[in-house]
């Protein structure tokens, strides 16, 4: 039964995408307190300087993430002298005065002694619940925690192969020679830097906003189904194909409505759980999108969970001392929507075993399961 889509404009694509708010909050003069806040390795100074934003006083360090850098690297000579702060656009000019040779500008490099920076990042999430004990009332706080140190060598022609082209030579560039420990000394110690203050339950409602425009836009369609006895074929809605296909919200909706309606609701969110949002919006087409993945706030280390080891007792129970290990009850499934800690066919195991009168569960939690087994979701 072949399927042919017939397009259709939508003249309501673009009204809607103007209507979707800003995310994004802004203190007067957060940025520059932040910059100017001393390091600490347990960043409590960083903390008191949050507290003084009128809706921030409840803030506090949930989690860290790092093994991020940034892609701009500065260069420096033999002497440790600054260079350049653009390490592509700076390899560019060095072309460039080759009259585009790049093998002459990688013999060149290669004699110079010239080095390489690399500014490691460290994201530090600070979160600020609100008043109405809603999931998603809280407000994230990122700052990234910087540190810039003289990395390695550029030597780019001392490669299996010399570059040929620019690309290839920024490859070799930032591949080279790492400097020994006593060489790869600081050019800038750790300082804070404020990326932004997303207020979380805005973002929530951008992203529905924009699920809404494409969900939409999928409503619109016309498909011509045609089949032996009917060539021509018959025009079908979305609706007429796929009844149905619009009855749950997206995933990061779910992660949070899941959360206040089982057993886990009782806790905040935010104590447990920060997000990692990204907001993207294509230039060629102007598409844009918006995603989530959830960070678990559990700074301690946590076992695994197999879902095809043990007797349905022991299995169960390791999802029981999981949730006591962080604290909140019905966690395991949260650990197992993220895709890391829990196998995902630990949500059929369970119901599995509940249905079969094995193990009881609350019936809240056997309803968000239940839900999650008709229209899986992870992370």
């Amino acid at each position: 039964m072949p399927l042919n889509a017939l397009s259709r404009p939508n003249t309501t694509l673009q009204p809607a995408m103007t209507q979707i708010t800003s995310y994004l909050r802004s203190f007067a003069g957060l940025d520059e307190a932040i910059a100017a806040c001393p390091h600490s390795t347990t960043h409590e100074d960083l903390v008191c300087v949050i507290h003084r934003g009128a809706s921030l006083r409840s803030a506090r360090l949930a989690t860290s993430r790092g093994d991020k850098w940034l892609l701009r690297r500065k260069v420096f000579a033999a002497d440790g002298t600054l260079v350049a702060n653009d390490h592509q656009a700076w390899l560019a000019q060095e072309v460039e005065r080759d009259d585009g040779n790049v093998a002459d500008t990688c013999a060149r490099l290669d004699a110079a002694g010239y080095r390489l920076g690399l500014c490691r990042i460290t994201t530090l999430y600070v979160v600020a619940a609100g008043d109405s004990g809603a999931a998603a009332d809280f407000l994230q706080v990122e700052v990234d925690l910087e540190e810039e140190i003289i990395d390695r060598e550029i030597q780019p022609g001392q490669g299996w192969s010399t570059p040929l082209t620019l690309d290839a030579l920024v490859h070799e560039a930032e591949q080279g020679p790492a400097l020994s420990d006593p060489e790869r000394r600081v050019v800038r110690g750790p300082t804070y830097r404020l990326r932004r203050v997303v207020d979380v339950g805005a973002w929530l409602g951008a992203a529905d906003a924009l699920e809404d425009v494409r969900r939409e836009a999928v409503r619109d369609r016309r498909y011509r189904v045609t089949t032996a006895a009917n060539p021509a074929g018959v025009v079908r809605t979305q609706d007429e194909l796929d009844l149905g296909w619009d009855r749950y919200p997206t995933k990061h909706r779910r992660f949070f409505q899941d959360w206040a309606r089982s057993s886990a609701g009782q806790h905040r969110l935010c104590d447990h759980w920060v997000l990692d949002l990204k907001d993207w919006t294509d230039p060629r087409t102007g598409h844009r999108s918006m995603e989530m993945i959830p960070v678990w706030a559990f700074n301690r280390p946590l076992a695994r969970v197999n879902a095809a080891k043990g007797s349905e007792y022991e299995f169960y129970g390791a999802l029981e001392k999981l949730d006591r290990r962080v604290g909140v009850p019905f966690a395991w499934f949260f650990y197992m929507v993220h895709g890391n800690r829990v196998d995902a066919d630990a949500g059929d195991r369970v119901i599995r075993a509940a249905e079969a009168g094995t193990i009881v569960i609350p019936e809240r939690d056997y309803r968000v399961l239940k839900d999650w087994q008709a229209a899986p979701y992870a992370f």
